[in-house]
């Protein structure tokens, strides 16, 4: 179910009751002291109510927890130091100019708190996101420390001499412009955080919600700040304390009922995205929660056992909780059927034995289909590369209007697909038996090289081996042998392999001219892995690889 329209409705609530202050308060009550303290006190009541709502909304453990609960006292304490200064000591400046300096508390702190609970939503890398947080609460700390301290420098507002009507006759300074712009770099990369960490996709969807409050609030503080802010009985219609309180107490309404915020409400929907046929009543029957897949359930089937069906395939469970009963439906359908099948199946069998045989045969066979089907994933997984290299070469060719440029690269599809077929060949054979033949490794060399030539370039192979060999040394040589041709094919000139038996072994040798890569340490390092020594030797622009191959006994 969209989450868009109970979000609007729920950020019309908060407008409503911001635009309930400035009409009743500022249009209504002259802008003096006592009358003002009424608009004081509404606020305050509805930043208590905003304490109290979050720790209610939100799961009491956690840093997630702590930092709204922070933002919600932030946003009282703003709206108090906004009453202490215009309600305590509107009279004794440099008390009320320091409040006014301590606004920037709260106000600095709402954004850092938001932009914390972004990082500890669903963190992965706990040190990364410590560093993070922890940099960021020290750039916000010499903020906070600079415009506490303004008398000092007025870097943040600059006064006339002696603080002459420093209320109304002040200028904005960099430090100013430099504390604006770093909260709203947090806001809006609070919002970006929680929407890339968002795994649900309707949330994402619906995120363009968050424009609303973010646009009026944009509005809003450009007013102030221009002071072009319309004005209601000699005050602001709005002013900045409540711009800043109801636009991150909004944004972050937002974030919470759209779901980018986890919290500790909306169990009716989380019970409803559940995968199975679940409800759950009180004890009389009264439905409380259900998913969206259970059906409805009659005073009749509420009073039955548990395990009685309720329909031809559904089997109905019960079990009791606190305050009531859960139940859960499964359905059989696939399971009868299965039974049907077994019943028509001893039905046409004579004897036990015939029952065990054919479960036996097809167990069998599904082992059967599980190995071939791994061995064809693995040919699949080894080979991935070279087809990839097809597709793109494949590609290349469809595109390509220059006949040379064509037959190029058809010429190399042909040669990785020579690789592709011998290797598959190769890696079947090794699932028969733990060794196969050294012929086999040369007729896949030799398949290779013809069309390595085929390819432009000059081959040769002389086999003179007889005997078996591991079957995972044979696919090691090869696949480096692969590796060597496709890494050093545009500077190779020629390749002549030998391949001979040896004492204990074989000899794969191999002479590469103008070879350019050599092999790898990590390709060394898996051939060691299956008893396959390898020496590299160069002189002057040819390369001599040879690769000692263990015996493998007979197949």
């Amino acid at each position: 179910m969209s989450e868009v329209k109970p979000t609007l409705k729920r950020m019309a609530v908060y407008y409503l009751l911001l635009v309930l202050n400035s009409i009743l308060f500022a249009a209504l009550i002259p802008d003096r002291f006592p009358l003002r303290t009424g608009s004081e006190i509404y606020l305050l009541a509805l930043s208590v109510a905003l304490v109290l709502y979050y720790a209610h909304r939100v799961s009491p453990a956690g840093r997630v927890s702590r930092m709204t609960k922070l933002l919600s006292w932030m946003c009282l304490l703003l709206i108090l130091l906004r009453g202490i200064k215009y309600s305590v000591f509107p009279e004794v400046g440099v008390l009320a100019r320091h409040t006014w300096y301590l606004y920037y508390v709260p106000i600095l702190l709402l954004p850092l708190f938001l932009f914390s609970i972004a990082l500890f939503v669903a963190q992965k890398d706990q040190n990364r996101t410590l560093w993070i947080w922890y940099a960021s609460l020290a750039v916000t700390v010499v903020l906070i420390a600079l415009i506490l301290t303004n008398d000092l420098h007025q870097q943040a507002f600059a006064f006339q001499e002696n603080f002459a009507d420093w209320d109304s006759s002040y200028t904005h300074g960099w430090l100013f412009y430099a504390a604006n712009v770093w909260q709203f770099l947090l806001f809006f990369a609070a919002i970006v955080i929680l929407l890339v960490k968002c795994r649900i996709s309707s949330a994402k969807k619906s995120a363009w919600v968050l424009l609303i409050p973010v646009a009026i609030g944009t509005v809003l503080y450009l007013l102030l700040l221009t002071g072009t802010m319309p004005r209601l009985n000699g005050t602001s219609f709005i002013e900045f304390p409540e711009t800043h309180v109801f636009t991150t107490a909004v944004i972050l309404e937002c974030c919470m009922q759209l779901g980018l915020i986890p919290t500790n409400t909306d169990y009716g929907r989380l019970f409803r995205s559940l995968p199975i046929a679940a409800q759950i009543t009180d004890k009389t029957g009264v439905l409380v929660y259900a998913s969206s897949t259970a059906a409805p359930l009659t005073k009749d089937q509420f009073a039955l056992d548990s395990g009685s069906r309720i329909g031809e395939h559904t089997v109905l469970h019960k079990m009791p909780i606190p305050g009531g009963y859960g139940f859960w439906q499964d359905d059989l359908t696939e399971l009868d059927r299965l039974n049907d099948e077994l019943a028509d199946a001893k039905e046409g069998l004579a004897q036990e034995a015939d029952l065990i045989r054919l479960r036996n045969e097809l167990l069998e066979r599904q082992t059967k289909i599980r190995q071939r089907t791994q061995v064809y994933d693995s040919i699949a997984k080894a080979t991935q590369k070279q087809s990839q290299a097809i597709s793109q070469l494949a590609e290349q060719a469809r595109l390509s209007d220059d006949p040379a440029e064509k037959d190029a690269l058809r010429r190399h599809i042909v040669l990785l697909g020579a690789y592709i077929k011998r290797y598959a060949n190769l890696a079947l054979l090794s699932q028969e038996g733990e060794s196969i033949e050294a012929g086999e490794l040369g007729l896949s060399v030799s398949e290779v090289l013809r069309y390595l030539n085929y390819a432009g370039i000059p081959g040769e192979f002389i086999g003179q081996a007889s005997g078996a060999m591991p079957a995972g040394a044979a696919l090691a040589v090869f696949e480096t042998f692969e590796t060597l041709l496709e890494t050093n094919r545009p500077y190779l000139s020629g390749v002549f392999v030998n391949l001979s038996s040896a004492d204990g072994g074989f000899d794969f040798k191999v002479v590469f001219e103008d070879l350019a890569k050599t092999v790898p340490d990590d390709v060394s390092d898996r051939l060691s892995a299956v008893g396959v020594r390898c020496e590299q030797e160069r002189e002057d622009n040819v390369t001599y690889v040879c690769f000692a191959i263990p015996e493998g006994g007979a197949t």
